[in-house]
């Protein structure tokens, strides 16, 4: 199987290097065409040349269409560079590592045997109905014919979920990627959620998945390799060798789990969609 890999970024362009060399090294199971759609370069953020091997399609925007608009223009204009051969897109952030590929098979397969549902990510918010974008599977010709599906400034995830609801598009959720969020009422810090005021998740161990802004880490980008070893199971990056992964792995796994027990408002209230006002 073909698959387009949509990887968008700015400035964590490190993180960009290594993710390309976690998708050459170990994602094994589909022939993989990389985009990598970057606007970064007129503020300095260049693409390192070591990267340029491992990447199919480079492009580079010359103007950032600024922090509103940014993502959209990052994923918009990658589309017209996916080939006509790949049936699915797996849309990417820089900065989201995944070791191995199996979690990408094996939604392909679900996508494939379901034909009105035309997108995979996590569900993102309590709340709203809204699903992730760091890490998306989309079948190619949806986004074909419903380019808008990327043309959003606000609340991207919630503008997926509202065109997807007006198109007609069914999605499913990648429930290895969940949950993202704490509740909004834990206010202190909690394990393995590095900025509480955004009350994210950033390790995701049944995916093998981490999702670090690396500003959020004290150790920094050794930091975040070194979680992704343990959520590998091998030191993958051997100048951030972690002892004890499968403890490691279990505290994970168990604070993840308990925040599954969290009282949410989805309980005792059904999900809304987001009225989003677009300038």
């Amino acid at each position: 199987m073909k698959v387009a890999v949509l990887i968008r970024v700015y400035d964590r362009i490190d993180d960009l290097k290594y993710n390309l060399r976690v998708i050459s090294e170990t994602w094994k199971n589909n022939d993989y065409y990389v985009i990598v759609v970057s606007n970064g370069k007129s503020n300095g953020f260049e693409v390192f040349p070591e990267s340029l091997p491992l990447i199919d399609k480079l492009v580079i925007l010359q103007e950032n269409a600024g922090h509103r608009k940014g993502n959209s223009q990052l994923l918009m204009e990658g589309g017209k560079y996916i080939p006509e051969d790949c049936q699915y897109t797996l849309i990417l952030e820089a900065d989201t590592w995944m070791y191995k590929d199996g979690i990408i098979s094996k939604y392909i397969k679900q996508l494939s045997e379901n034909t009105d549902t035309v997108w995979a990510s996590a569900d993102w918010y309590d709340k709203y109905y809204a699903l992730a974008t760091d890490f998306a599977i989309i079948k190619t010709d949806y986004i074909r014919t419903n380019p808008g599906i990327f043309d959003f400034e606000l609340f991207p995830e919630c503008h997926i979920a509202n065109f997807l609801r007006d198109t007609d598009g069914k999605y499913m959720w990648i429930t290895e990627n969940m949950p993202v969020h704490v509740p909004s009422y834990v206010r202190y810090k909690y394990p393995y959620v590095p900025n509480i005021k955004e009350g994210r998740f950033y390790v995701f161990p049944e995916s093998k998945t981490v999702t670090h802004h690396i500003e959020f880490l004290k150790g920094g980008m050794e930091q975040k390799k070194g979680y992704f070893n343990i959520l590998a199971g091998t030191d993958f990056f051997p100048d951030a060798k972690i002892e004890n992964k499968t403890w490691n792995r279990f505290k994970m796994k168990f604070w993840i789990g308990l925040s599954r027990c969290f009282f949410k408002r989805s309980w005792y209230s059904k999900k809304t969609y987001k009225e989003i006002i677009q300038n």
